[in-house]
């Protein structure tokens, strides 16, 4: 046993374990207390770490920055896409803004024009659905049709001036020729003065009407109103059709023409007024 222990005290490996044990607890006996100044070895130890501390320190604040700035990145970018599709909802809610204040305000014409002619004319307020592909033939289609009691040969009017007439009719649509048609004609006569009297035709521009039949005696001039006349079952008397642009002299002498810039702008109209009487008189259907 003796021998046992000779040879484990020869063991340099022990000694060497309790030196380390030795200057461990010696290093935390010193340590422990506070103390105002350090030891030599605790200095040179401090001041060699403290360098690598401060690289590792700099390079996790420097990898810290980094990932911030790509999360930064990320949440701008959530954000830019949020903003984004909240200006296109805006927008889409600001457009239907625009067109029920448009529509309100057009309502609100023809209310008031139907008050200001309750003695005057019946008149039922209808919208356009469709309008005529074709240059020749102009039309409207409205959403009113015979089950609502429309006939054919209606007149159709604006707070503008005259549309046209009801040509055609299905259950819950009817056509409406424009005054523009080349089909359509209509007796009318000089606002002011009263005492020229002629036809006026459409030539299938929306932006100009032809005046014919109009006497060679006549003292219609460039710039005055034409309305209808009256002398017909279909249109009331005194709607407005247009102002007179131009008057040119008919070959012999006996006639005159005019050129009419109609009162109703046709390529913009979005609902009309149906004439279902006036002045105390039913429309008739044919």
């Amino acid at each position: 046993m003796v021998s046992d222990l000779l040879t484990i005290l020869k063991n340099k490996y022990l000694w060497l374990l309790l030196a380390a044990f030795s200057v461990a607890f010696f290093a935390m006996r010193v340590t422990a207390i506070e103390r105002d100044t350090i030891t030599y070895p605790e200095t040179a130890i401090r001041e060699a770490f403290a360098s690598l501390q401060s690289s590792f320190t700099d390079f996790g604040m420097r990898f810290t920055d980094v990932t911030s700035i790509f999360a930064s990145k990320r949440e701008l970018l959530q954000q830019v896409e949020s903003l984004q599709e909240q200006n296109q909802a805006l927008n889409l809610e600001n457009q239907a803004l625009h067109e029920y204040r448009a529509e309100a305000l057009r309502l609100q014409k023809l209310i008031a024009f139907t008050n200001e002619n309750l003695e005057t004319y019946s008149l039922t307020p209808v919208r356009v659905i469709a309008r005529s592909p074709s240059t020749w033939y102009q039309y409207i289609v409205i959403d009113r049709g015979e089950a609502e009691g429309v006939q054919r040969n209606m007149a159709v009017i604006s707070p503008q001036g005259l549309v046209g007439r009801v040509t055609s009719t299905s259950q819950h649509t009817a056509q409406v020729n424009l005054l523009t048609d080349r089909e359509m004609a209509v007796g009318v006569v000089a606002q002011d003065s009263r005492e020229t009297r002629g036809i006026v035709e459409g030539v299938g521009d929306h932006n100009l009407l032809s005046m014919a039949n109009i006497p060679y005696y006549s003292t219609i001039n460039v710039g005055e109103k034409v309305v209808t006349s009256g002398l017909s079952q279909i249109y009331p008397q005194g709607i407005l059709i247009g102002t007179v642009q131009e008057i040119t002299d008919e070959a012999g002498g006996l006639l005159k023409s005019a050129e009419v810039t109609p009162a109703v702008q046709f390529d913009q109209l979005e609902e009309v007024l149906l004439v279902t009487s006036y002045r105390g008189a039913s429309v008739s259907g044919e």
